[in-house]
């Protein structure tokens, strides 16, 4: 019993790091239990800057020589929920890692609940990659779609894709609308200095403006976090008390948005 989630998007450059530090750093502020992987073996930024909680390699190869490696993740979240943050072109080896492992089988026995949240940036091939990602994974995994503002303000061609809203709505993605952290400088200064947010909120290397920014960042994340139901509090997976907590989690998320027809006729996501 428990809870794997992977934090993937494919393409280099869409934030799956970012996003990956801002849950960890939400596990830390509402002090929730957590073991974390860093499989970003060519720019190990989460593995550098949670040094401090015992942040862990993870391998997803196509080599068996690395399974160990791999598997580690599974086992860290039959015990407690475990974070994982994939690297770019992950693709064939993390099906085969699934496949090879019988990792669906498994999970569906021993109530591991996995979730793939995948980082987009919007553009045209990030979400057929996602739509590829749903047909692979099905109802097997949950689903977080992660809409990165900070890259792309403008989400039309995601509402233009019938297809893969259809597939959306099936499959129940969870859609975060992730904010943006304003100021090129402050963030330049994050990545620098490999500091979690958590320094750098109250750092003195940081304006009074640009620690408000990170707090506001931070704020609006967690909301989204939240509203999209994706995390839960330290319960035992398959116990009453977890599925009582998914039913009320799904409850806040139907009144939070809704899939509904636009103007023209095509679906979108608004809020409700």
């Amino acid at each position: 019993m428990g809870i794997l989630h992977f934090f993937g998007g494919e393409k280099g450059g869409v934030g799956k790091s970012f996003v990956a530090r801002t849950a960890v750093q939400y596990h830390l502020d509402r002090g929730l239990k957590f073991s974390l992987f860093d499989a970003d073996r060519g720019n190990p930024d989460i593995k550098n800057i949670y040094q401090s909680v015992g942040c862990r390699e993870a391998i997803f190869s196509e080599d068996k020589k690395y399974e160990d490696k791999a598997i580690s993740v599974y086992l860290a979240a039959q015990k407690k929920t475990a974070l994982v943050n994939l690297p770019a072109h992950i693709t064939l080896s993390f099906k085969a890692w699934f496949e090879r492992n019988r990792i669906f089988s498994f999970a569906e026995k021993e109530r591991v609940e996995i979730t793939h949240w995948f980082v987009c940036s919007g553009g045209y091939a990030s979400l057929k990659i996602f739509e590829e990602y749903l047909d692979y994974f099905g109802g097997k995994v949950n689903h977080v779609l992660v809409k990165n503002w900070g890259l792309c303000d403008e989400w039309e061609t995601l509402e233009e894709e019938e297809s893969l809203m259809e597939k959306i709505e099936s499959l129940e993605v969870k859609i975060i609308d992730f904010p943006e952290l304003i100021g090129k400088s402050c963030c330049n200064t994050i990545e620098k200095k490999r500091l979690t947010f958590g320094v750098a909120r109250e750092s003195e290397d940081f304006n009074l403006f640009d620690r408000q920014r990170i707090k506001t960042f931070l704020d609006e994340a967690y909301s989204a976090f939240d509203g999209a139901g994706v995390f839960y509090d330290d319960v035992e997976v398959g116990s009453a008390e977890f599925e009582k907590a998914k039913l009320l989690k799904s409850a806040e998320l139907a009144k939070v948005s809704k899939v509904s027809e636009s103007s023209n006729g095509k679906k979108e996501v608004k809020m409700a």
